[in-house]
């Protein structure tokens, strides 16, 4: 099984809530960019599971070319721990799904699903982080590649 983490884009700071911030122009456009590079590198997600926070759920509709079925994942925000998700993960029975989330949750999980002690991907607005596995639990997966906007093509792992 593949899973594809992507950060959400580049958010204003002007809300009541962390919840509440709504992608910038530069984050909206990133996130675009992010999408065009999976269209074009035929990658192409089953499902999408998204944080409920709205610049996660903005960036879910950007990337969704594909019009892939998407859920709201509560565990996909900014402080939960990788063990959150991976009982969730457990009950996806297809090969490719995108969860769009936050940091550092998904810095959190690339380190936790390849058996490190601690997380130093950095995961900057709109990186992307592909991983592979057959179950999704500490050193269980294999980053395959980390791409970072603007230059998707540069593998930065």
């Amino acid at each position: 099984m593949e899973i594809l983490l992507v950060r959400h884009g580049a958010a204003s700071w002007d809300a009541a809530t962390d919840m509440e911030r709504v992608l910038t122009e530069r984050g909206r456009d990133e996130v675009a960019a992010a999408g065009q590079w999976l269209r074009g590198n035929g990658w192409q997600p089953e499902q999408l599971w998204v944080s409920p926070y709205r610049r996660a759920q903005q960036s879910a509709e950007i990337l969704n070319i594909w019009g892939a079925p998407q859920r709201n994942i509560a565990c996909l925000t900014p402080d939960n721990r990788p063990d959150d998700l991976e009982n969730l993960l457990a009950t996806f029975t297809g090969q490719r799904l995108m969860l769009v989330g936050h940091n550092p949750l998904l810095s959190n999980a690339i380190a936790h699903w390849q058996g490190e002690p601690r997380s130093y991907w950095g995961l900057q607005t709109a990186s992307m982080a592909l991983l592979s596995g057959e179950v999704f639990a500490s050193g269980c997966a294999e980053l395959i590649w980390l791409r970072h906007y603007p230059n998707y093509s540069h593998n930065g792992r």
